[in-house]
């Protein structure tokens, strides 16, 4: 029988996981030993484990598996704490393994340890434990496994002491394909005839789809049920948004819900498909659901339903199944449902583009980014232009655009190379604003040394301008004085920086070499960075 770090590797290569994320340091000896032997696991390397997690999260995003993560001790669970965050939020079945200082010197606090590390990953993850024997360890990560993909999905903690990895006791493995089972749940039939009755019984209904619809692969399924109903479409709101749960170039979308939307306020009947209702970003200055109308709300996770507003019906389950229920409801258990015409789309708003030799405007760099990126996979990661890119981001499917809805920055820069690693067949872009790439630096290095063919656009307003438009809403002395304190981060010259870690890197300041520089990066086969400086001035929302 093989000893525990060989044991733990055939354990994660049996659920299909044959990439390890690491940023590794001493307490990682006898796992790094056992990969010199393995060809089944890929020991990914990085330089900082906030960009290990991102990696996996990216990578678990696309394929809808499970994914690896170890961390070093309580200083790499620390770095890493934050893109665990995100994972989370998105429902990724991260698995992440925390190297940790030998038992006996744990409680004397030794060097890096720390007296609650459970405590430190507890409010991340679905489930944290520390294996309490080498003879363990394959069950402890094998049930890991179990619970990061049993939905709702999501990431999961083990501990591993360095003692116990490097114990030479022989240890058993669990068969893996015992422990995999369908763990989707299909919504009640009372609650599917409920919801089923109130879009029968509707005349201006709104469908508002969410990131999960995207995640189980669903949306297919929410554009039978629109063109069913002939009901309007509308992505959740820019809070909660993590992919697209409905293609923006279908002739019912349209576009992202806000209380003061058209469709919004005629609506008689809101129905919110795999989406949160609502991620709350402050205390909301308007009620962000109109008075009066009757609300459906669908999710897998049923902590979501009902959180902050009531429902009229509930439908708790697997999206996919939830909207196959629906459909069969409508279209056998009550009377046929005529499909109704979809209201126009509201002409879009006139706007002043670039002045010219002026400085760039971030809605004119991002439909230069759209457009010369048409058919690439989107990471965004960008403060301050983010809702611009969301709206006019080619979304045809829920694996074109992928955002965080953590306010973690940095993320991006990391996931857009485990998304690469998850489509190798297709290019990949991150687009970013400069605070998130001074965030997320060390994935440069990651990005040079496995020669992903990602494009970064770094849209560089030398500022952190959600920063100055928080104090803009404030109304006080920094308006009054024009002085914004905490927002200028110039200084950097983010190509330059970008070249020095093998990834080559300009800086432009027009529309015209931006499109250049577009072009050229999908012919390559390696990554690419593109500076382009905003108008410092423009803080956005």
């Amino acid at each position: 029988m093989p000893r525990p770090a060989e044991a733990l590797l055939d354990v994660i290569n049996d659920w299909g996981v044959d990439r390890l994320f690491t940023c590794p340091g001493s307490t990682e000896a006898a796992v790094l030993d056992a990969l010199v032997l393995r060809e089944d696991v890929e020991l990914v390397l990085t330089t900082h484990e906030g960009v290990a997690v991102s990696m996996a999260d990216g990578l678990a995003r696309v394929t809808r598996r499970p994914t690896v993560a170890y961390l070093h001790a309580n200083v790499g669970l620390t770095n890493g704490l934050s893109n665990l965050g995100a994972a989370q939020l998105a429902y990724s079945p991260v698995v992440v393994l925390n190297g940790i200082k030998p038992s006996s010197i744990q409680a004397r606090e030794g060097f890096t340890t720390a007296r609650r590390m459970r405590d430190l990953v507890h409010q991340y993850v679905k489930s944290d434990w520390q294996s309490l024997t080498a003879q363990a360890i394959p069950e402890d990560v094998n049930r890991a496994f179990r619970t990061a993909v049993t939905e709702p999905a999501g990431p999961v903690w083990v501990a591993l002491s360095q003692d116990l990895m490097e114990s030479t006791a022989d240890v058993g493995v669990p068969d893996a394909a015992a422990y995999r089972f369908d763990s989707r749940v299909r919504p009640a039939p009372d609650a599917v005839r409920a919801a089923a009755d109130l879009l029968a019984a509707a005349e201006r209904p709104v469908l508002v789809a969410g990131g999960e619809l995207a995640r189980v692969g669903a949306v297919d399924e929410l554009v039978s049920l629109s063109e069913r109903l002939g009901a309007p479409v509308l992505h959740e709101d820019r809070r909660g948004f993590e992919r697209p749960g409905f293609p923006t170039d279908h002739p019912h979308f349209r576009g992202q819900y806000e209380v003061g939307h058209p469709l919004v306020r005629r609506a008689d009947l809101l129905a919110f498909l795999g989406a949160r209702v609502f991620n709350e970003f402050e205390p909301a200055r308007v009620p962000p659901l109109p008075t009066g109308v009757p609300v459906v709300h669908s999710h897998t996770d049923p902590r979501h339903v009902g959180m902050i507003y009531g429902v009229d019906a509930a439908l708790i389950g697997d999206q996919r199944l939830v909207l196959e229920a629906l459909s069969t409801a409508l279209s056998k258990a009550l009377p046929p449902v005529p499909p109704r015409e979809v209201p126009p789309a509201a002409p879009a708003a006139p706007r002043a583009p670039s002045a010219s030799g002026g400085p760039l405007q971030p809605a004119d760099v991002v439909d230069v980014i759209t457009d010369s990126l048409r058919g690439s996979a989107i990471v965004g990661d960008a403060t301050t232009a983010g809702g611009i890119l969301q709206q006019r981001a080619h979304q045809h499917t829920g694996d074109d655009y992928f955002v965080s809805t953590s306010g973690s920055l940095g993320w991006g820069m990391g996931a857009a190379l485990g998304v690469a690693m998850g489509m190798p067949h297709r290019h990949v872009a991150a687009v970013l604003g400069d605070g998130v790439f001074q965030f997320g630096l060390p994935a440069l290095w990651s990005a040079a040394r496995g020669g992903l063919p990602v494009t970064y656009v770094v849209m560089n307003n030398q500022s952190y301008a959600a920063v100055g438009a928080a104090l803009r809403r404030y109304g006080g002395e920094a308006v009054a004085r024009q002085r914004y304190p905490g927002v200028d981060i110039a200084g950097p010259r983010i190509a330059d920086v970008s070249t020095a870690f093998g990834v080559p890197g300009r800086r432009v300041d027009s529309l015209a070499d931006l499109r250049e520089c577009l072009d050229a990066a999908r012919t390559v086969d390696h990554p690419t960075l593109v500076e382009v400086m905003t108008d410092p001035t423009t803080f956005g929302p």
